[in-house]
Parts: C-alpha cells; structure tokens; sequence
C-alpha cells in the first residue's frame, strides 16, 4: 500500500551521487540532507557515509524504508526511478545536479537542503514515465548527433573555465558539420520527415498531454544556434524547420542500425528505431510540497 496519513512517521532511505553538480559542493552532503529529512518528520534507517552508489542501492533493497529519497542529477534520479517502478517503495527526488529538470517540474526548490526540509510525511501521487526501447526516462530523450557532446560534460566537472574547453570546440564542430537527415519520423497518412536530431519531452505532470517528438531539420549553422536555443528555452517544437508529433507511441528510425541517444542527460547506443512509449501513473512519488 502506497503513502500513508499525513504526519504519520514514515521510514526513508536515502541514495546521495556525492559527485553531482550542486552536491559535490557541499562539505557533508550525505549529512546535510539527513539532518534536513530528519527535521522533516522522515525516520531514516542508517546507511554507510561513504558507499557506492551500487552498494547505496543494495542497503536499500535489505532494509524496511517505505520512501527511498534519491539526491543527483537527472540521470540518477532516472537511474533510482527506474529501480523502483513496480515496487512497493515511494519515489522522492531531490536536485543535486546542473540542470535538475526533474526537480523543478515537480515544483522542488533547487537548493537540496531546502527540498528535503520541504518535504512532509504523506500519501504518494502516480508520476507518469516514458521508456525508449525499454528504457525509462523521466524528462527527455535526444537521438541524434547532439548527444554526441554529452560525453564532453563529466570532462569539465570540477575543471574551472579549462574544463569547459573540450565542451566548446565539441560545440563549434557540431554547429559547422554538415547537416545529416539520418533519422526520420512517420506523420501520417503516408508522410515521412527527415532530420539530424531528435527531441522527446515527456508532458508536464498532471497534464493529459502526449509525449511531444520535435525533430530538428536545421539548415546551416544559423539554424543549428536558433534551434539550440529554442531546445534550451524548452520551444524547439516553434522552430519552422522541425518537424513535430505527440503520442503516447512514438518511434524515430534511423538509416544505421543503431543510433546514439541520451535519456535525461546520459547518452545509450540502442538498436534502430527507437520506440518511445507513455507509461501513465507508472512510477509513485512521495507528495511533493506544491502537490502536498
């Protein structure tokens, strides 16, 4: 049985990836957070300071926790949603990387303290999830070339301003190689598009909607820069020259046998094409404070 009466005592583990963005800034994350959950109302059952993320996992899967908070980046939030769809434990992230999508859709504050101090005892809410060839994602999913400078971002994590240097000439390739339309989508009635990159973004939580599939078909560098930017501002389905489509099933083919994507940041090598499918009300969430 899923939550429980608001203000009853709940057990809780914690999972923390001390080497995230925001956390690997922090002097005690692991104690930090636990002192936050804590003062939260959560009993937390004790995990070792220093184990690996794999070991995390084990200790959680042996212990009585009804709610497993999960501290990171959006790939580790993806990575702890994907260990808990079809258990009986309650989901509840909290930021800890760069970018932290999935945190802020959720109405979570960026600060990982503040989030878990936020947080209350309390009934769970039904996520929904998206899955690529089988694979869970919570956010988005790119195939193409870009995913390509996603291997540049461990590279610049902790290097200061030289870090980021393998990053920008990544970048400055990619915008001045010539346009590839290797992938392509089906619109209907008997229509195809072609294009270098394709974006899936889940629906915004609560909301009906599809997964919405926009594919970029850029055309020379000024339309690579336009069309990362409206990706980044989240309104690449605007651009004139992308192609876009909503469904709960979705599939992008490719003209080689296996295609390169990302799910919420970190990159896969899957077979072609790759299948996006909706997955409703499959993952529990523990209330977050906008939704409590």
């Amino acid at each position: 049985m899923f939550g429980g009466p608001r203000g009853r005592i709940m057990k809780a583990a914690l999972v923390v990836n001390d080497r995230a963005g925001s956390l690997s800034g922090l002097v005690a994350p692991r104690a930090s957070l636990e002192a936050a959950l804590r003062d939260a109302g959560f009993d937390l059952v004790a995990m070792a300071t220093d184990a690996t993320l794999q070991d995390q996992w084990a200790a959680v899967a042996a212990s009585p926790a009804e709610i497993v908070f999960v501290a990171g980046g959006d790939g580790t939030l993806r990575d702890g949603a994907e260990r808990l769809i079809g258990t009986e434990r309650i989901f509840a992230p909290l930021p800890g990387g760069t970018m932290n999508r999935v945190c802020a859709r959720l109405g979570l504050s960026d600060d990982p303290v503040r989030a878990a101090r936020d947080y209350r005892p309390g009934p769970s809410v039904a996520l929904d999830v998206a899955t690529a060839n089988g694979q869970v994602f919570l956010y988005q999913s790119v195939v193409g070339a870009p995913t390509r400078l996603m291997r540049f971002r461990e590279m610049q994590r902790g290097g200061g301003t030289r870090g980021w240097l393998p990053l920008a000439r990544a970048l400055l390739r990619e915008l001045f190689r010539p346009s590839s339309r290797g992938l392509s989508i089906r619109l209907g009635a008997g229509r195809r598009a072609r294009g270098h990159a394709a974006v899936v973004t889940m629906p915004e939580p609560g909301r009906p909607a599809g997964l919405a599939l926009a594919l970029a078909r850029p055309r020379g560098p000024r339309g690579r820069i336009r069309q990362a930017w409206r990706w980044f501002r989240g309104r690449l389905s605007e651009d004139p020259d992308v192609a876009a489509r909503e469904g709960d099933r979705l599939a992008v083919h490719g003209s080689a046998p296996w295609l390169r994507l990302s799910l919420d940041g970190e990159t896969r090598i899957s077979p072609s094409p790759v299948r996006f499918r909706l997955h409703r009300g499959a993952l529990r969430v523990l209330a977050p404070p906008r939704a409590a």
